[in-house]
This record gives C-alpha cells, structure tokens and sequence, in this order.
C-alpha cells in the first residue's frame, strides 16, 4: 500500500526537474520497488507518474533510493503546458532523510532544489540560496519507510493511520498524513470490477484535499482518486510502462477554474470600493482572505461565506517617509532580500532595475515607474509558462500575471524598494484584456480568476500596488495571501489557500461605489523629515505576511 501524497503537488503547478547526484559511496544496488501509474484527469489521459525504490549497499549500512517522475500536459486557453516533475530521496534503513533532489521543468522554466542531513538540520540550496530547516533525523521519514509502515496497516474497517513524512518539494516542514481504512467494496476498474478495500488520506501541508485510494488484499495500489479544486477530478491507475509511455491526450484546466460573478462591474478602473460575498457549497469550510491592511477588509464572515470591502488606495508620492534605497533593517528584510525566485544580485536583474528607475528617489514614483516598465517589458503575454522567476523572466520576455509579479517584486528589491507578491482573485469585465476570453467564459458578467500582483512598501501600513499584468489595481482585487517569496520553494504554500477556496466557490457582487461618489480623503501632511538612505532610524514594523500551507500554482487570469 503506497499513500497517495503526489497528486495536488502534480497539479499544482511547476516545481521540480532533473535529478541532481549526491556523492553517495555505493557499491551495489538492489530494486526494491517500482510502481508505474497513468494519469486521467476528468476522463482524458493528461501523463504518467512512477515510483521506483532501490537498495544501496553502503559501508554504514543499507540505504534506499527512492526515485519519483510525473509527468504531465495541460491546456490552458490555447497554450500547452507540459510539466516534468523529478524528485530524488536517499534515506537510512530507519527511515531517517540523507539527502534529497528536486526539480521541475517546463517551457521557460526549470527549477531546481537540493538539500542534505547536518546532524538535526536539513541545509536546503536552490539557485544559490540556502536555508537550514531544523527537522531532526525521525521527525519525517523517507519515502520507502513510509511504503513499509503503509503495508503493516491493518486492513479493517475504521482502522486509522498516521504518519509523519517527508515531501521533497516541501522540505521545510513535517507532512502529517492521516487516513482512515474505510471498508472493502466492488470497485469498476477501467471496466473491470474488483474488491478491493478502500481507504482516504489527507496531507498537512494540502488542508482541504483528500485523496481516495483502492488496494488489494495484498496492499497493493490499483486506483487513487484526488479532487483538485477548481481544475478536476484526478485519477491514477496503477497499470505498465508501456501504457505510460503513450502521448497524453492533456485536458483544459483553465476554463474550468474561471468563477463568474451574477452582474458585471463596469469600468472597475473608476469604481472606488466594491462590496462581495463569496460561498462555498461546503458550509463547513472557512473562507480565508486578507485582511490586513486598508485596501481589504473583511465585513463579516459565517460558515461557508465571507462579506469583504475592497477599497481603491489612495497613496501619492507626497505619502512617501523615506527615499530610496530602504536600508536592509530588520523591519524590511524580508521584503528587500534576494530569493530563488527574486534574483535581486543577478546583473540583469540590477541593470533592468536601474533602466526602469533611473535616478527616481521616491518609492512611490519608483513603483509606478516599475509597474509601467514591466508592463511594456513582457512582450508575449501568454499562459504557456508555469511560474517562471524574476531572471528567467527577464531573458524570455514571456508570462502572465505571475511573471509579471515577479519581475515587479525583483526590480524594486534591486533598487531599495522593499516588495511582496500577493496571490488572489482578479476579475476581468467583459470585452477587457481578451475579448474573446471575456465573451466565451464570462458572458454578461466578466470572470474572476486565479491572479498574481506585487506590493512595495512605501510607509508605515502603506503599500503601493503594482499590476502589470492588468491595467494596474482596481476594486476587482481580492487577496488571498501575501508572501515575500522568501522560501526555498514557496509554492505549496502560495497555492494551497487558494486551491481549498476554489471548491466550487461563487462571489456575488453586493455594492459598488464610484470613486466620484466616494468622501474625498484627508490631505496628508508631508513628512517634515525622510528617513535617508544612511539613518539609523527604523520604520514602525512591517505586518508579518502569512505563509500558510496553493502553482501548484493556479492557473492565473492575466
């Protein structure tokens, strides 16, 4: 019995590629395990996946290698995306993690993570960045210890299962599973019918997704069953090589997560504040969103719905306290460091910034001008790249919304300008952007859907915006989380929130007031003193942002 952990992370989006060789001194090895499945998602074969364990005789002992590959396509809209994800763990005969590879490659974008065991610590690199993780060696095991826990599970009803593991694209964490053995029961297997026992599992670090599996008396894997909210149904069948090596058939993933709202929102460039209800079928889950700031405030909240105000900011460049560049203190660290995806010290990256910028001190107009030159900089405006970074970006000059966040969020770092990316929902009217996109999908009404934008700090509690892949922020922004992209691989937990909201989600447009209609604000008085780039002053706290446990990144409305 091999637990179902891969198939949110294969849908997700993007992250992990080529194997990368750790100096292991073996002399022999031994298969142990090897398991191939082909990928259906809503009925169409979109890639395979394969687990293949082996056992290394080593001078300290017997240790395992287990060697993970999915590999699938999707369509989105008219673009074809086809992911390659490879995942590499070497553990001891206890279970315990040696070292580990991960990667993953798509068109424009390869990604890349290694880590190896220091005493308790996991020291973690990609694109050279290095974080150490603090996971003592039995904390979270390997994937082959894993497999033979699974097998000693009793098979009766109700029996229950916990295991704490370990997730090479989420090395920074202990993945608890827990599942249940649900009972035996006649399954139709590809047309045949089988008993088999079924059983349920749910990952920590996936709040909100169950994966359903059917094993044989043996405890053999036949059929796993994953919903991905927003996208499909999953499914993998345990089946030959040969089968997976056929060319897969891919699905639309897009269309389907696009959410249309019961009026339109005209012109949402000239709308001031805007009021919505989002629902959830499932009145036992909670709708999470920001609410953190001025710009987003939620009204009221019950089971299954959530009332939120989304305000159109009101920040000039007389709003400023300080001129650029921001001093890396504590406050800001975050928000100015280089990151595996934010290449901050990468020349092009610093010589884009300083093109995009000039000689502009105040943050404010530096973030306009960044916002103007990204914009105009990605030239190809597709949905065929998964999650590029900022340096990838630059080179291509191809993405959606999420490469242009990036780059945005890279930019301003590179000249002082403290930034974070926001993941959330953006709406397009009817007729905007794409028309095509708007009239098929979004009729009357527009769509909302899967959006990426960035945020530079400019002052205590004031953050500017910067979309550019839209036509800049408007009131049809609604933020789920906001992250620095600090992490060595921040996907999970960028995509995880906004997955679990996208089950079957609708949002009802309650109130909209034009920014015409709305009380003009109070004037702000400039500051009588900046802060410059050599004081010793530290501004008042930047709130910390969430990094909760998303891609795959979402397909992303651009």
């Amino acid at each position: 019995m091999r637990t179902n952990r891969n198939s949110f992370c294969l849908l997700g989006a993007a992250f992990a590629l080529l194997l990368t060789a750790h100096g292991l001194f073996a002399q022999t090895e031994k298969p142990v395990f090897e398991e191939w499945m082909v990928l259906v998602l809503d009925g169409k074969p979109c890639g395979f996946g394969s687990t293949i364990t082996t056992e290394i005789d080593t001078p300290g002992g017997p240790q395992y290698r287990t060697v993970i590959v999915q590999e699938f396509v999707v369509k989105r809209m008219d673009s074809n995306l086809k992911i390659t994800e490879t995942s590499k763990v070497t553990e001891d005969a206890e279970g315990g993690v040696l070292s580990f590879s991960e990667s993953t490659s798509t068109f424009g974008s390869n990604m890349e993570s290694s880590g190896v065991r220091e005493g308790d610590d996991l020291v973690v690199s990609s694109r050279g960045q290095t974080q150490r993780y603090h996971i003592p060696r039995l904390d979270a095991l390997g994937p082959e210890k894993i497999r033979q826990m699974s097998l000693a599970v009793p098979l009766k009803p109700g029996q229950a299962f916990t295991f704490n593991t370990f997730e090479a694209e989420y090395p920074q964490a202990i993945a608890v599973e827990k599942g249940t053995i649900v009972d035996q029961e006649t399954r139709d297997v590809r047309g045949t019918e089988r008993k088999l026992w079924k059983m349920t599992s749910e990952l920590s670090m996936m709040p909100g997704v169950s994966s359903t599996m059917w094993i044989d008396d043996k405890g053999n894997d036949v059929e796993a069953l994953t919903p991905i909210p927003g996208i499909g149904d999953l499914h993998e069948y345990v089946t030959d090589r040969a089968e997976c090596m056929k060319e897969p058939e891919g699905v639309e993933i897009f269309k389907q997560s696009l959410i249309r709202p019961q009026i339109a929102i005209t012109s949402p460039g000239e709308q001031g504040l805007a009021v919505y209800r989002l629902t959830l079928n499932d009145p036992g889950k909670k709708i999470t969103l920001w609410d953190q700031d001025a710009t987003q405030r939620i009204i009221t909240t019950g089971p299954g719905t959530c009332e939120v105000q989304i305000t159109a900011p009101h920040i000039t460049a007389n709003d400023a306290q300080w001129q650029l560049p921001h001093e890396d203190t504590p406050e800001v660290h975050s928000y100015l460091q280089s990151t595996a995806y934010l290449e901050v010290n990468s020349p092009e990256i610093q010589a884009l910034a300083k093109k995009a910028v000039g000689d502009e001190k105040n943050p404010v107009k530096a973030a306009h001008l960044i916002e103007k030159f990204v914009r105009a900089y990605i030239t190809q405006k597709d949905l065929s790249i998964a999650f590029a970074s900022a340096q990838e970006t630059a080179k291509s000059h191809e993405g959606d919304c999420t490469e242009h966040a990036v780059l945005c969020a890279a930019l301003g770092r590179a000249v002082g300008l403290p930034t974070r990316c926001v993941l959330g929902l953006g709406y397009i009217p009817p007729g905007a952007n794409d028309p095509a996109l708007s009239n098929e999908d979004g009729g009357d009404t527009g769509i909302f859907g899967g959006h990426m934008w960035a945020e530079a700090w400019v002052g205590p509690n004031q953050w500017v915006t910067m979309d550019a892949a839209m036509h800049g922020f408007d009131v049809g922004h609604i933020a789920v989380t906001k992250t620095a992209l600090d992490e060595i691989n921040p996907l999970v937990d960028l995509q995880a929130p906004l997955l679990e909201l996208m089950d079957n989600l609708k949002i009802e447009v309650e109130k909209v007031v034009a920014k015409s209609d709305m009380p003009q604000p109070e004037s702000t008085p400039k500051p009588t003193a900046q802060i410059s780039p050599a004081s010793t002053e530290s501004p008042a706290p930047i709130p910390k942002t969430t990094s909760s446990p998303p891609d795959s990144r979402h397909p992303s409305v651009d």
